[in-house]
């Protein structure tokens, strides 16, 4: 009798790991191939899997490895949601930012998150105007910075953190009420980048920029990217980090302008590979370049999308208005 249950309890779990293994999910979009070099990223003939949806605004994604799931913000409907393959997806914070009394503004929740080398999450809590870690366990917040010189920030969009444990982060109006007209709540008249070490003391080391947006450092951390989701200057910027962790003078790296003339993109959330990739999420996807500023190729799903972020499964994972999404990388 032992050795019959033992066996139907072993067929039995190898029948759920293999439904679960074979978990179809709708299919969407295309892969544009524009140089042989994005065929070692991805398959021409891959497809863009829709994972959920019922989102306003998704934002700012991230992987966490010690557990195996990916967290995401809603700036609008002030979550951050939790999504794996054992469970689907669930509220992991709400609310993520702005607790109330009342309504603050129309992007009040959380946007770019990230898992800093401690395992803790840091969020940039655009309804508190502040950078934000979170305990994984507890959910407890803490403040690592939420003023520049005793002045507010407007509101923290996009982070990354540096080998040696310094942030930087770009801060610009879209979580305040007025946004870009806001005169009452506004204190900082740059839309500025930010450096903050883990004592929270924060340094302003760009002031220049119209709409700072996604930031991220290079594979060998010497160079910050900072993408701007500004029509005029459609740029993903470039920034020598020197050893002080100060900035170099700006260099355009990347101009939509020039390179889709005839579409109207700019780039949001930007992510670098191990081999200096830089994926920027634009338009309707993810536009893929090399390190020398060169197209390869296109992610296409269909749907406006906002970021992207890496898993440890193999797969890109983009925050797509109101959908999650991801595909397959080799």
């Amino acid at each position: 009798m032992l050795k019959t249950s033992l066996k139907t309890i072993l067929i039995s779990l190898v029948i759920t790991s293999c439904a679960q293994a074979q978990k179809e999910y709708p299919k969407m979009g295309k892969m544009e191939i524009l140089d042989p070099a994005m065929e070692k990223i991805v398959d021409p003939n891959a497809k863009v899997e829709k994972l959920a949806d019922g989102m306003v605004w998704a934002e700012g994604p991230v992987w966490v490895k010690d557990g195996n799931y990916l967290l995401y913000s809603d700036t609008r409907l002030n979550i951050i949601y939790q999504w794996s393959e054992k469970n689907g997806l669930q509220e992991f914070i709400k609310p993520a930012g702005f607790a109330g009394p009342g309504v603050y503004s129309e992007e009040e929740g959380t946007n770019g998150l990230l898992i800093n080398k401690d395992g803790m999450l840091v969020a940039c809590d655009h309804g508190n105007r502040r950078i934000a870690k979170i305990s994984l366990k507890t959910k407890e917040k803490e403040v690592l910075t939420d003023n520049w010189e005793g002045k507010k920030f407007n509101s923290p969009n996009d982070i990354c953190q540096h080998p040696n444990g310094d942030y930087y982060f770009t801060d610009p109006p879209y979580g305040l009420p007025g946004r870009e007209k806001d005169t009452a709540t506004r204190e900082i008249a740059e839309n500025g980048v930010y450096k903050v070490n883990s004592k929270g003391e924060t340094v302003q080391v760009v002031s220049n920029l119209a709409r700072p947006n996604g930031i991220v450092l290079s594979a060998d951390a010497k160079i910050l990217y900072v993408a701007l989701s500004d029509g005029n200057n459609p740029y993903i910027m470039a920034y020598d980090v020197k050893e002080d962790g100060l900035l170099s003078e700006g260099r355009i790296f990347y101009d939509f302008k020039k390179q889709f003339p005839e579409e109207s993109l700019a780039a949001d959330g930007i992510k670098v590979d191990k081999e200096g990739n830089v994926y920027a999420a634009a338009g309707d996807g993810v536009i893929v370049m090399n390190s020398n500023a060169k197209t390869i190729g296109r992610i296409r799903s269909g749907v406006h999308t906002a970021n992207c972020a890496f898993g440890a499964d193999g797969y890109l994972y983009l925050t797509s208005t109101d959908q999650l999404l991801r595909v397959k990388l080799k």
